[in-house]
This record gives structure tokens, sequence and C-alpha cells, in this order.
């Protein structure tokens, strides 16, 4: 059974933190155990134009709810961000790397298209999430 929920999270003070490729990288490996320890499918996931937030389209498992899945996706990135780049601690004084908004809404399959698109013209997108599009105006992350 399929749940996709399109989710916004947004760094803390909207700080631009995803300007750095270092950032984005830590984050997107976080968000890829997190899909693998839990078995949720991240379908797509870009960061933000404005490099302070991410958009991604997951299918949330029925075991799990979608509150639930997002403090997994906040806490397991944010404690490898500070583990990996100490130096936020200075910025993030209590250790909350992810602001308390949130933006969901529920993908069915007559908007699916419309969010994938809408997400894949985000900046940055991290290509193990998102097949390849061509004629795509995207900085595609390199890993290893």
């Amino acid at each position: 059974m399929y749940n996709f929920q399109h989710i916004v999270l947004v760094s803390k003070y909207r700080f631009k933190v995803f300007k750095n490729p270092k950032t984005q990288k830590i984050v997107a490996d976080a968000f890829r155990e997190v899909e693998m320890q839990f078995d949720i499918k991240i379908k797509e996931c870009s960061f933000g134009e404005d490099y302070a937030h991410v958009h991604m389209e997951i299918n949330v498992p029925s075991k799990l709810s979608m509150e639930q899945v997002v403090q997994i996706l906040k806490s397991h990135s944010a404690s490898k961000v500070f583990k990996e780049m100490p130096n936020f601690i200075k910025r993030y004084l209590r250790r909350e790397f992810w602001g308390g908004q949130l933006t969901g809404t529920s993908v069915g399959p007559v908007g699916e298209n419309i969010i994938q698109n809408y997400i894949r013209r985000q900046d940055v997108s991290y290509e193990p999430f998102m097949p390849n599009r061509e004629g795509m105006r995207q900085m595609k992350l390199q890993f290893n």
C-alpha cells in the first residue's frame, strides 16, 4: 500500500545551511540511512532554491505515522550534521537543526506528477533519489 506525502523541512531560523555541499551530502546520506532502516521510500528529494529547506516526496509505511517519519528524518539528520560538522553547535546552541514548522500534504495519483515536477524544479536535487531527467535545470550532487 502506498501513502505518498509531500513534506517540506525547514532549517531552524531559515539559515541558508544548504549552500554548503557538505551539509547537503550529510543530510541526504542521513535520509538514505533512514530510508533503508525504516522501510521508507523517498521518491524525490531536492534542496530549495533559498538553501534553507528540503522538499521530499516520501511513502509513509502503514506502521508509522507521518509525524513519526518526520521526527525520525529530522533527528537522525540533525545528529549526523552536528557529529560531522561540530562548528554548527555555535550557530545552533540548543542543537536544534530543523525548525518546528512542517508542511505536509498527501499525494494522490492525479497530483503526483505536479508534486514531482515542483520538487524537481528546486535548485539542487539529490541524485540517488531522482530518476534521470533530461532538460532539467538542476545541479546534480556527486557522491561516492
